[in-house]
């Protein structure tokens, strides 16, 4: 009987390709997938000649008898957007991150459930562009599946030859009674050898594969705290053991090469979140708390603190570990930092908070600590903090496909009162009850001010030294005896305000007698928000609703910019210069209506209107909005002295050659 993928998706198979910012992504789906397999055990094999990998678990194996959901898991296996878990039960219940494999020039599938008495095999060359919903999926009863290994690799190298023989016959009759094996070839990774190398020497004695199911997968379970290593409370350790998908008892092994003693086993990778063990009694006597140390970055001490909660029926888990920069450079030996290149994953990447689903590291987020409720907190969420504590946010986070980001459903949680007033107690309880958190929040929130008004102080100090530097201008009217002989700075990029001010000031000093008192009008209001001002003609006295008129300022306003306000309900945009359109160029605004320019002679040389308004669906629009350049406008209307000060001279300093 032949078998197909059930949808077809044979278009997003063919864009397949591995995230290249997590190019062991496919690695991380595979030890989900066993997991939830129920696998005790998982083998990883790196192929470095054949840029690929074998891949087992001892799990339950793919079925293609028995259905799921509606389908049974082998065919789900190749059916994009079909899965046999169920959400909340399964991080991997989209299906979705295991079609990785596809992204490779070959892919063999070897599989037996506990029920069946031999293995089935299927082989299939290029599935990216082979599977579709015609292609047979149909596996083959397979006897002798050690053979079929072998077939694939005629001629092997060293390092392969050496992984067939201790994937032998005695191997598939003892160790794969049941499960799963997944052979990659050609995968579609960019230098796939810097990634997938576990070969560990004195001098390369850290792999990137290694380090990231220690630190990425959910064989790194941040769930599994390992209390009397770490330090973690055990009485919390115990309360994440109850978590819906906890496990710490499936062994995971790599395949490594020891290129110093020229010797290839399979190494053993402890399960759980590597978090740094607590200190022993060297350390001590070097730890120093917060308010000890002479700056946070020389800090050593250490720290820990759990809990859980239930929010919405779903059980969350938080682990602060608090451990100083500088111990963490000194005990995080495998990991990258500035200037020193280790297994390829940075320090700076697992500090801060995280986010977790099914116990599974997902994404950095400290825009949490924006919420208003950890007001008292903010310091934690700055860069300068964050070399100091990872602090885990673990739940069944409903996640994008690639696993590398939340959705809009995830985020309103983290967003919501609620649930952030449950972040807040468990750190006012830590601020209580733990020193080492009590001082480092209090050190930060000073320093975090600190460095505040030191920026602040910074910007303000720049625009006072700026003032000589800019164009400037002067009303050398006898009428205005106030303003006599008293410069004014002309407003700069982003000076909305600026441009408002100037001309509600100015608005106020028009006589009624002169040739431009028409244009001006009289703001009676001022907002940052919405519609700029509300004003009136020059002349008009009166608080009735019709006099009233909307005024727009803007720095500058282009004929080809959107106008952010409806055109139909503005009389007048006022900005300080303006780019010329041409006659009956269009302008359009935000809310579905444009009109064009027109050059009249009542605003010769200081703006335009825009006429003939309508509506994209044909509505047309009696009125008319001016537009006029404030900069000009003042010079029409009154006598004044412009000076723009030379540009500073451009650094010429050089070093002058001895003869």
């Amino acid at each position: 009987m032949t078998q197909h993928p059930e949808i077809d998706y044979r278009h997003v198979l063919s864009e397949l390709s591995v995230n290249r910012k997590d190019p062991c992504e496919v690695i991380r789906e595979l030890i989900s997938n066993s997991y939830d397999a129920q696998a005790s055990r998982i083998e990883i094999y790196p192929l470095l000649n054949y840029s690929g990998f074998i891949f087992f678990d001892n799990g339950i194996g793919l079925s293609e008898t028995k259905e799921f959901n509606g389908i049974t898991p082998y065919r789900a296996f190749f059916s994009i957007g079909k899965s046999t878990k169920i959400q909340g039960e399964a991080i991997g219940y989209k299906c979705q991150g295991s079609k990785l494999c596809f992204a490779s020039k070959k892919f063999t599938l070897i599989t037996r459930c506990k029920n069946e008495d031999k293995w089935r095999s299927r082989s299939i060359d290029n599935p990216k562009d082979n599977l579709s919903p015609q292609y047979d999926i149909q596996s083959n009863v397979d006897s002798n599946p050690w053979q079929t290994l072998k077939d694939l690799f005629p001629i092997p190298k060293k390092q392969t030859t050496n992984i067939l023989n201790n994937l032998n016959e005695d191997f598939f009759n003892k160790n794969f009674t049941s499960g799963t094996m997944i052979i990659v070839q050609s995968l579609d990774v960019e230098k796939f050898s810097s990634y997938y190398n576990s070969e560990e020497d004195e001098i390369t004695k850290w792999s990137y594969l290694k380090n990231y199911i220690r630190f990425n997968t959910r064989h790194g379970d941040m769930r599994i705290l390992r209390s009397s290593e770490t330090d973690f409370p055990e009485s919390k350790a115990t309360m994440f053991q109850q978590c819906p998908g906890y496990n710490d008892q499936c062994e995971l092994y790599l395949w490594t090469e020891d290129t110093s003693r020229k010797k290839e086993f399979l190494q053993k990778i402890e399960a759980g979140y590597p978090y740094l063990h607590k200190p022993n009694d060297m350390d001590k006597s070097l730890i120093r708390t917060p308010a000890e140390v002479s700056t946070l970055n020389a800090g050593r001490f250490s720290a820990r603190g759990a809990a859980t909660f239930s929010f919405e029926g779903i059980t969350y888990c938080l682990a602060l570990a608090i451990d100083g920069n500088r111990r963490c450079h000194e005990k995080y030996e495998e990991l990258d930092r500035k200037g020193k290149k280790k297994s390829g994953i940075r320090l700076t990447d697992q500090r801060g908070l995280f986010i977790c689903s099914e116990g599974i590291k997902i994404c950095r987020y400290n825009e949490i600590f924006e919420h208003s409720k950890l007001a008292d907190y903010v310091g934690l969420g700055m860069s300068n903090a964050q070399s100091h504590y990872i602090f885990m946010i673990n739940g069944s986070f409903d996640v994008v496909t690639n696993r590398n980001s939340l959705t809009e459903t995830a985020l309103r949680i983290l967003n919501d009162d609620n649930f952030i007033e449950k972040i807040k107690q468990f750190f006012d309880a830590a601020k209580a009850n733990m020193q080492v958190f009590r001082e480092l929040v209090d050190r930060l929130n000073k320093e975090t001010q600190d460095v505040k008004l030191e920026a602040y102080t910074r910007k303000l100090n720049a625009l006072k030294q700026g003032i000589k530097d800019r164009p400037i201008f002067m009303v050398d009217d006898d009428d205005i005896e106030q303003l006599k002989g008293k410069w004014l700075v002309e407003p700069g990029i982003g000076e909305e305000y600026s441009v408002g001010t100037l001309y509600a000031m100015f608005a106020h000093l028009v006589p009624l007698d002169s040739l431009y008192s028409d244009i001006w009008l009289r703001p009676r209001t001022f907002s940052s928000m919405g519609i700029d001002s509300i004003a009136v003609s020059i002349g008009e006295n009166t608080l009735g609703e019709k006099v009233h008129k909307a005024l727009e300022y803007k720095y500058i306003f282009s004929p080809s910019d959107e106008f952010n306000h409806p055109l139909i309900l503005t009389a007048q945009i006022v900005c300080w210069d303006m780019p010329s359109g041409q006659e009956k160029d269009n302008i359009s605004d935000s809310y579905n209506f444009f009109g064009e320019i027109s050059y009249t002679e009542e605003l010769n040389q200081i703006g335009y209107e825009i006429i003939n308004i309508r509506s994209r669906e044909g509505e047309f629009y009696p009125g008319k909005v001016k537009v006029i350049s404030l900069k000009r406008l003042l010079d029409k209307t009154f006598n004044c002295k412009w000076f723009t000060p030379p540009p500073l001279p451009a650094s010429t300093t050089k070093k002058v050659r001895k003869k």
